[in-house]
């Protein structure tokens, strides 16, 4: 998913999510507060931005947590 309108169309559509391992569910991408992004070093292709780890606060627990991007199809 190299083109962002695709993304910010999955995002509007509820396909993207990350996981809360202290809950151990997904969370809707737009329902976390976000806090930062961790690049990821090793990937070296056309959309990095794809392949970071998104750092964001759960909202049901209220934790700090780490997740890479999954999108449903």
């Amino acid at each position: 998913m190299s083109n962002p309108g695709e993304f910010f169309k999955a995002c509007s559509e509820g396909r993207i999510w990350l996981h809360c391992n202290q809950c151990n569910e997904t969370k809707q991408y737009n329902d976390v507060k976000h806090l930062d992004s961790i690049e990821n070093p090793t990937y070296l292709g056309p959309d990095p931005w794809w392949y970071d780890t998104k750092v964001f606060v759960c909202p049901d627990c209220g934790t700090t947590q780490q997740s890479v991007m999954h999108i449903q199809d």
